[in-house]
């Protein structure tokens, strides 16, 4: 009797064990169960993005390049979407971009690919954006206008 006992509490303890898991569902292969996929690393800390600047209505715009003595093609070209005249946009102002560059003899030349084509890197992280609608000659006109400025 104390045979069947110990028989008994074996085979019941060995029942017992792993009923947490699942048992395999019918037609289901007993291959080991794949590991959970990696889980992708965590982005690395990035700035938050600068508050968004609002672009001066054309009208207002239009009247403060005028004042300065630059053509309505900056206007009716978009680029008082990011610049001003005096103030810092999302691009550099005009008054500032012209101090840095009236003196560089291939500021023309360079200023005018970089409006055509874009650019970056000069005026910090956010870059110029490629205009390649444009007429090679009106850019060139816009920016020797700009570098005129005082």
């Amino acid at each position: 009797m104390k045979g069947l006992l110990v028989g008994v509490l074996t085979v019941a303890s060995l029942a017992g064990c792993g009923k947490d898991q699942e048992a395999p569902q019918a037609g289901a292969s007993s291959a080991p169960a794949s590991p959970p996929p990696a889980t992708a690393p965590a982005p690395a800390t990035q700035p938050a993005p600068a508050e968004p600047v609002a672009a001066l209505p054309p009208e207002s715009a239009a009247a403060t390049f005028a004042a300065a003595g630059l053509p309505d093609t900056l206007i009716k070209d978009g680029c008082y979407s990011c610049h001003d005249v005096n103030g810092a946009r999302i691009g550099p102002p005009l008054r500032v971009v012209a101090g840095l560059y009236r003196t560089d003899p291939q500021a023309v030349d360079k200023l005018t690919q970089k409006v055509l084509h874009g650019g970056g890197g000069v005026w910090g992280p956010t870059p110029m954006i490629a205009h390649p609608q444009l007429d090679e000659a009106a850019a060139r006109a816009m920016i020797e206008a700009i570098l005129k400025l005082n």
